[in-house]
């Protein structure tokens, strides 16, 4: 029997609960809401399982595990997304790692949950952080071309009023998802252990979270900026036209009052 068939890893599957699903196992708020399942596994699920937001594998410390185990795993974390960054946290006979979508702990048994809850947390914080990035980055074309609708406003600019009250929204939602980031990051789940927050605060630390939380900040501050003085002028431009189209029919009204009472007059 080889090292491999003789040591069992403890392996969970941590997946988004679904509508109505029981036996939650964790619950987070910020920065986003999220129900966490976690199932276990008999071995690691491959790279195409899109459903899973962590694969964790636990591991006991030192010569508890058979040195082409440790070996073994650690290089399935290192495999994982690549453009994530990887990140290793040791305490007192605990070492936790963790890359993308997977997670590896060297810890006692009773430190196991703790570590895996750091993991989840972390994860679920390091990938909504992402996303907003993302969608961040998809967003400064247009804010350069929309320069032009904070100055000179012409008629035509008026058709791009739902697409900058798009923009405004959001903004907006992402204005509200970085003060949930900093709830998040300043002020953990008080579900969780102090080992657990500890953990994720070693790990936020390493990622420079709150560096980029506060990049993001920033960023977002230049778009709402932006697109509340496009909102301001369109707005102006708008009042414009109208107050010009009111002036213009009641011009019109007095001239045809004119011309009404000056047909009466000669027609006397």
């Amino acid at each position: 029997m080889t090292s491999q068939e003789a040591y069992k890893p403890a392996i969970w599957r941590l997946r988004q609960a679904t509508p109505g699903e029981g036996n939650v196992w964790l619950t987070l708020q910020h920065p986003t809401s999220l129900e966490l399942m976690r199932e276990p596994l008999s071995g690691v699920r491959p790279p195409s399982d899109k459903g899973t937001i962590l694969t964790f594998v636990h591991l006991l410390p030192g010569i508890e595990t058979p040195f082409d185990v440790q070996k073994e795993f650690e290089t399935w974390v290192l495999q994982d997304d690549t453009t994530a960054p990887y990140l290793e946290v040791s305490g007192r006979n605990i070492r936790l790692v963790w890359r993308g979508r997977r997670g590896l702990a060297f810890a006692p048994i009773q430190a196991a949950e703790d570590c895996l809850a750091a993991a989840a947390v972390f994860s679920h914080v390091y990938g909504a952080l992402s996303v907003e990035e993302s969608r961040l980055e998809t967003t400064w074309q247009s804010m350069t071309n929309d320069v032009a609708l904070t100055h000179d406003v012409r008629r035509i600019a008026l058709r791009e009023q739902r697409r900058v009250n798009q923009m405004t929204r959001q903004f907006q939602t992402a204005r509200i998802f970085v003060a949930r980031m900093d709830i998040a990051l300043q002020r953990p789940e008080s579900k969780l252990s102090a080992a657990t927050r500890r953990l994720f605060g070693e790990l936020a630390l390493q990622a420079d979270l709150i560096s980029r939380v506060r990049v993001l900040d920033d960023a977002i501050e230049v778009g709402e900026d932006l697109y509340e003085l496009a909102n301001d002028r369109l707005i102006e431009h708008r009042n414009y036209l109208v107050e010009v189209w009111i002036e213009t029919a009641i011009l019109f009204a007095i001239l045809a009052e004119l011309a009404v009472l000056l047909v009466d007059f000669f027609s006397r």
